[in-house]
């Protein structure tokens, strides 16, 4: 690979650092010590610590009597009996969780390596059965039990839901009828942890890592008021139990928890709040939010030399494992872009812009990373990665104010 620094960046992101090893001295990868309980431990419990162990195992052999569709692992046979589940998820990031810049470079560099292919699939793709190679020092290609057609899936129902054929989740609703004698694949377990904010920490919050905490969701929501109010990540992101998952990609949701508004009095200023917003905004390290403001002409041109603006977002130096600049907004936070110089004479309004930009740090990636491949597939992959990052930045507001 012709980028080591730009491997690490994207192992990083990729959130590979769940799969460091033990290190010789023994510490854990999440740094506790040897005999005691890491904070990965402390915050999941019991049954998510076990549960969350990634690569998920092989399920096995199915229960005798089982049919084909009860032991299936194809989302789609889950659907059979979900099938708003199946709507919902197929139209989520999860579902693109193997996406064309995450599939790109898990073919061509140090990602493709099968220490690094195996642990950045961890939350991606995280059962055995989508491991293209397998685990120990051999690294058997395509083990028996891989499917590729699955591992294309992404983040698939049983990655969640299905351990060693036992399905899990969160308790029966209490309207919904009780349900018959014989259910398919024997029910399930019913698991308060579902509905927790946990449950989503080990592919969304990077746990005691040396340097810098790149990814910090969890924690960020428990110092929220809405951790305070006994909202969850559920609250928002599965509303109703929609397998939804919408966030900085969807610009109607960021619509609902951001409010964006001139303030009153002077100076003028552009005013953004994270109102129902439960963690910094943006959580992770790959969006921007810019907030500009410019002084508009009478034929609603922008005046040159008059825009201004004020970034929102965290980048951050891997090499040294420090914040270059964190300007996020907390929870409940306010973001303020101030107009200090005056108007122009032939100025007759002031316009305020908040632009969204989610793969602002992949698109870079991506920009880069393309004329290192040799691999044609890799290429085209990548390649479609950037065009999809090129389109998916969008106006959240903009405001006009007279002059």
């Amino acid at each position: 690979m012709k980028w080591p620094a730009l491997a690490l960046l994207i192992a990083l992101l990729a959130g590979c650092d769940n799969a460091t090893p033990t290190t010789p001295g023994g510490t854990a990868p999440d740094g506790a010590a040897p005999g005691k309980a890491s904070q990965r431990e402390q915050v999941l419990g019991e049954f998510l610590e076990t549960h969350w162990k990634r690569p998920v195992r092989a399920q096995g052999p199915s229960p005798e009597g089982w049919s084909p569709l009860e032991a299936s692992l194809d989302p789609k046979d889950c659907g059979a009996c979900h099938p708003q589940q199946l709507a919902d998820w197929e139209t989520s990031l999860h579902a693109d969780a193997f996406s064309p810049g995450f599939a790109g470079q898990l073919i061509e560099g140090n990602l493709a390596k099968p220490d690094a292919l195996r642990g950045c699939q961890r939350c991606h793709t995280p059962l055995e059965e989508q491991q293209p190679v397998g685990p120990g020092p051999e690294h058997t290609l395509e083990p028996p039990e891989y499917d590729e057609k699955l591992r294309q899936a992404g983040l698939v129902c049983a990655g969640c839901h299905v351990r060693a054929h036992r399905h899990f989740g969160p308790p029966r609703r209490a309207d919904l009828p009780p349900p018959p004698e014989a259910v398919p694949h024997a029910g399930f377990e019913v698991r308060p942890e579902f509905q927790q904010s946990r449950f989503c920490a080990p592919c969304h919050q990077f746990f005691d890592r040396s340097g810098i905490n790149v990814q910090n969701t969890y924690f960020e929501w428990k110092e929220s008021p809405h951790a305070a109010r006994g909202e969850t990540c559920q609250s928002c992101h599965m509303p109703d139990r929609r397998h939804l998952w919408r966030g900085i990609h969807d610009r109607e949701m960021v619509a609902e928890a951001v409010d964006v508004a001139w303030a009153d009095g002077e100076p003028l200023a552009l005013v953004l709040t994270a109102r129902a917003v439960g963690h910094a905004f943006p959580s992770y390290v790959t969006p921007r939010v810019v907030m500009s403001i410019w002084q508009q002409d009478a034929t609603g041109k922008p005046i040159e030399g008059t825009r201004i603006e004020h970034t929102i977002g965290r980048k951050v130096d891997f090499r040294k494992g420090e914040d270059i600049f964190d300007t996020r907004v907390p929870p409940g936070g306010t973001a303020r872009l101030s107009v200090t110089q005056p108007p122009e004479p032939e100025a007759v309004a002031w316009v305020g812009q908040v632009t969204v930009d989610p793969d602002f740090h992949y698109r870079g990636v991506f920009e880069r990373y393309l004329p290192t491949l040799e691999d044609a597939k890799a290429r085209a992959l990548i390649a479609r990665a950037l065009e999809r990052s090129q389109r998916s930045s969008y106006v959240l507001a903009e405001l006009r104010r007279p002059r």
